[in-house]
């Protein structure tokens, strides 16, 4: 059995599609593929009696062509864990990201993942309201900040799989820029993000 975990915290991800990532509604990402950045800093967060508080997670994916979460689609990922994490608590990151400890990361795994690195690096994870900065090294740059309709407000997608109650802020990236190998190599500055909290658990 899986030690339980729950993680709490900010969330940030920038992706290829121009506006709203078509994703969350079963449909093809613009370019017929998706290449994204995510990150998280755990702001509360435990596996088992390990203490994953005050760390933070990267993690680059790149699909095959068609609708991201179709199970037919493959992903390739790289995870990236925080260099401040020690022994523990890296593999506690492990086992979670990259869904050996049940939760939405181990149906990901099962479902989709073809291909999948880990790297440790530092991360520089920034929030200030809607407003995100994340550098992991020298590999990802990304900033965005959130995107307000016609009153003013910034705007809410549901459903969205990387938190419990499925609400993520809509957003604008400024920055989104990765360069990791040839197969994860971009630069999708200027289009779609989602930001906010997150919670997510495996009980």
């Amino acid at each position: 059995m899986p030690e339980e975990w729950t993680l709490r915290g900010d969330y940030v991800e920038a992706c290829n599609c121009d506006v709203a990532c078509q994703c969350v509604w079963m449909e093809a990402p613009n370019d017929d593929i998706c290449t994204v950045s995510l990150a998280w800093h755990i702001r509360d967060g435990h596996y088992g009696d390990v203490d994953l508080s005050d760390l933070s997670v990267g993690m680059l994916i790149s699909t095959e062509e068609g609708v991201m979460f179709a199970p037919e689609t493959g992903w390739d990922v790289v995870l990236f864990v925080d260099e401040a994490a020690d022994e523990a608590q890296r593999a506690a990151i492990e086992d979670v990201y990259m869904g050996r400890a049940g939760g939405i990361w181990a149906a990901v795994a099962d479902t989709h993942v073809q291909s999948a690195d880990v790297a440790v690096a530092p991360i520089d994870f920034e929030r200030d309201g809607t407003d995100f900065s994340v550098e992991i090294g020298d590999v990802v740059s990304m900033t965005a900040g959130g995107a307000a309709g016609f009153n003013d407000e910034v705007g809410t997608i549901s459903p969205h799989p990387l938190t419990a109650d499925g609400v993520v802020q809509t957003g604008k990236s400024t920055t989104a820029t990765v360069s990791y190998d040839d197969a994860f190599s971009w630069d999708v500055s200027g289009n779609n993000a989602y930001l906010g909290d997150f919670e997510l658990a495996n009980a």
